[in-house]
């Protein structure tokens, strides 16, 4: 809205300036309320655990995706680079892992179940039966990857 009341305004102009600068206050707002929240959450989750383990995403990649939009505006880097900060200063063990095949994997067995598409929303390994949501599933793989580059060794509830 602010930005076509610039566009309206002859360039240059006392007005036009004017306009520039609510835009800019706008964007800076903007910025400042989602680095606030980025920061908030970091907290939250270096109180709630003791280690962090984040997927290394390619976010170029995903920013000329369908959904580059929306991945820009959440500011995955900018989260990710706030993340690890906090970690660091709270002493809390940050690793990046791999993230290929995450929610191709079954976490339970770890056979390969596929491909999925993004509308296919559970995880459902052929191999072993086991069935869960598949951000869960795939969470759990980066979960295992990351207490692998640790060194701990993994047991999964159906394993015991």
């Amino acid at each position: 809205m602010l930005q076509q009341r610039v566009s309206r305004k002859r360039i240059g102009s006392n007005n036009w300036h004017k306009a520039q600068k609510k835009v800019a206050l706008l964007h800076e707002y903007v910025a400042n309320s989602r680095k606030d929240f980025h920061r908030k959450l970091s907290h939250q989750i270096c109180n709630d655990a003791g280690m962090v383990f984040v997927e290394d995403l390619n976010l170029v990649a995903l920013s000329r995706g369908m959904l580059s939009k929306h991945c820009l505006d959440a500011g995955f880097g900018q989260f990710f680079n706030i993340l690890e900060q906090t970690c660091f200063k709270r002493d809390v063990y940050f690793q990046k892992v791999d993230a290929r095949k995450t929610s191709q994997i079954c976490p339970n067995c770890g056979t390969e179940t596929g491909k999925k598409e993004l509308s296919e929303r559970t995880h459902v390994c052929s191999h072993c039966g086991y069935t869960t949501d598949r951000d869960v599933a795939a969470a759990q793989i980066v979960a295992i990857r990351g207490l692998a580059a640790v060194g701990h060794t993994v047991k999964m509830r159906g394993f015991g």
